[in-house]
């Protein structure tokens, strides 16, 4: 009964994500149509994206941030399965991740539609976002962007410098991905790849602060492995 009830409010709470995702890979030849295929990306506020060098630039703030030393209760953790890190999750009465903290997750759209990979982790980022302010007890507005969010979470100790930097390029190139810029698989993939360090991070999370000293069960390595 209680595992029927947790399936129940995993459908419920992450049915929107599901939902957008779903939508944009059935409709994925109409929302081409409707992006402007060009190499720079003007977004609003008239900034301008080179998508090329901010992969660039991703890839390096990504090694900086899995190598600069963190407090000890945010090591990096393990990685868990994919139903054991939305359980938790709802266990803590957060969202659950349209992933389950799994990148692979987004790795499969990038062969249909790397644009669409890219949207779909930036909704990602938004809702992994707001679990912390949630956690940290920082005030956020649902009007927030995903940028402001992201500095008012560093400004409340939440984060670290460089997650935070890595964090907003990582918005950056996905922002520019949702408002048309032509994505190729392996820029996708690299970007996708950048990110895996914050979820690693962010599992770890998951795992310290909490009274009931709840640690993952198992690896995704181990289940590679076995």
């Amino acid at each position: 009964m209680e595992v029927a009830k947790l399936v129940l409010e995993y459908l419920r709470v992450l049915a929107w994500p599901a939902v957008a995702v779903t939508l944009c890979m059935t409709f994925r030849e109409e929302v081409k149509a409707l992006l402007a295929r060009v190499t720079r990306a003007e977004l609003p506020g008239g900034v301008s994206v080179d998508f090329p060098r901010e992969v660039l630039e991703a890839k390096e703030l990504s090694a900086k941030v899995e190598a600069t030393p963190a407090p000890p209760e945010r090591k990096r953790g393990p990685g868990i399965p994919l139903t054991e890190a939305n359980a938790r999750l709802i266990q803590l009465g957060l969202r659950p991740s349209p992933s389950g903290l799994d990148m692979n997750y987004y790795r499969t759209f990038v062969a249909q539609d790397p644009n669409v990979a890219l949207a779909g982790l930036r909704i990602e980022i938004d809702v992994l976002a707001r679990n912390l302010a949630k956690g940290f007890n920082v005030d956020v507005d649902a009007r927030d962007t995903g940028s402001r969010l992201i500095r008012k979470l560093y400004d409340a100790g939440a984060i670290t410098a460089e997650q935070m930097q890595l964090t907003l390029k990582v918005l950056q190139l996905c922002n520019a991905a949702v408002h048309g810029t032509p994505v190729t698989r392996e820029q996708a993939e690299a970007v996708i790849d950048t990110f895996d360090v914050l979820a690693a991070q962010y599992i770890a999370w998951l795992s310290w602060g909490f009274e009931d000293g709840w640690k993952p069960t198992e690896t995704r390595r181990d289940q590679a492995s076995g």
